[in-house]
């Protein structure tokens, strides 16, 4: 049985579903156990199309409604009208869509998920913000590309998915130097020249500055929560080969 996270803002929505995965619920083993969504890591192929059939149906959909992106960590937004192959998926880092036949998703294993929703329109995204999409305006380019369309940025509600906090995230000082505007979302680490980066304060800063005011917080820390998210960062520091990904994602009920 699929295991997952909602917000409780989005939930309000009764004409979406949505559904941030922890990594319960799925078939996959050993680092991928057991409910990994990413296809590129190495994981059985048929392992990973069951856990995304389990996670579209748990949304209240099908495997064949569900879209994801070849994630490239940019700024770039795709708007979806129509499903795609997998092989075919496009790239870039945003998906919007307003077509009932879809669920948008992003995978994650640390990066940032956002899923947006504007009842009014009938408008849905999902973006995954890791900090090189972040900081080049991957937030504030979803927003205007759905003002495009017609949503209104104050009836926007965003939801920040589980990711990994300031705690766990150490930079260097080239990183640090590269954000001159932005110190307030570090804090010195305990090793020289090296800050703790605060990724889902910045990314809710670029929410609030696009203009959206209802804004759900991440929920958990993936680095600490083993139980139940994978982590990148955690990967590196054990010196393991790989790891799995959650999804995010979205769909218009009616």
């Amino acid at each position: 049985m699929v295991v997952s996270l909602r917000s409780p803002l989005l939930a309000k929505i009764p004409s979406i579903s949505h559904a941030f995965t922890t990594r319960q619920g799925g078939v996959s083993k050993g680092l991928f156990s057991t409910l990994n969504a990413a296809m590129e890591k190495g994981d059985n192929p048929a392992d990973v199309l069951e856990n995304r059939r389990r996670i579209a149906e748990h949304v209240g959909g099908s495997l064949d409604q569900l879209i994801t992106l070849r994630q490239t960590h940019s700024n770039k937004v795709i708007v979806a009208t129509d499903t795609w192959l997998h092989a075919d998926r496009p790239e870039g880092d945003a998906l919007i869509t307003r077509s009932k036949n879809l669920i948008i998703g992003i995978i994650t294993a640390d990066c940032v998920p956002v899923l947006l929703a504007d009842k009014e329109t009938g408008m849905i995204a999902a973006v995954h913000a890791g900090w090189k999409g972040a900081t080049s305006n991957i937030i504030p380019n979803t927003i205007q590309t759905m003002k495009n369309l017609g949503a209104a940025a104050n009836k926007i509600v965003a939801a920040i998915g589980p990711c990994i906090w300031q705690e766990s995230y150490e930079v260097d000082q080239a990183f640090y130097e590269n954000l001159p505007d932005d110190h307030k979302f570090f804090i010195p680490s305990p090793k020289e020249s090296h800050w703790m980066f605060d990724l889902p304060g910045y990314v809710e800063q670029q929410l609030k500055v696009s203009g959206i005011t209802q804004i759900c917080p991440s929920p958990y820390n993936t680095y600490e929560e083993e139980d139940l998210f994978f982590s990148n960062r955690r990967r590196m520091h054990r010196q393991e080969s790989t790891f799995g990904c959650t999804l995010s994602c979205i769909k218009l009920a009616y």
